[in-house]
């Protein structure tokens, strides 16, 4: 069985999916509700990462500080 949906990488466009490729799309959370909305992102989605701009790397183009 085919479905039409659309997805968060091309909301303005119907593709047809397949049951199994639905299920890929749902569970990667990347469907379009049917009222316009962008589905909320999965509960075990980690947090993103506080940004310190205060922090230096440790390596980059001058290399390595172990060697």
């Amino acid at each position: 069985m085919s479905r039409t949906v659309r997805t968060t990488m091309q909301p303005d466009r119907d593709i047809e999916v397949d049951d199994a490729e639905y299920l890929d799309l749902q569970r990667m959370g990347l469907l379009v509700d049917d009222d316009g909305t962008e589905p909320e992102p999965p509960a075990t989605a980690a947090p993103p990462l506080p940004v310190n701009p205060a922090k230096k790397p440790t390596a980059g183009p001058a290399g390595s500080k172990e060697n």
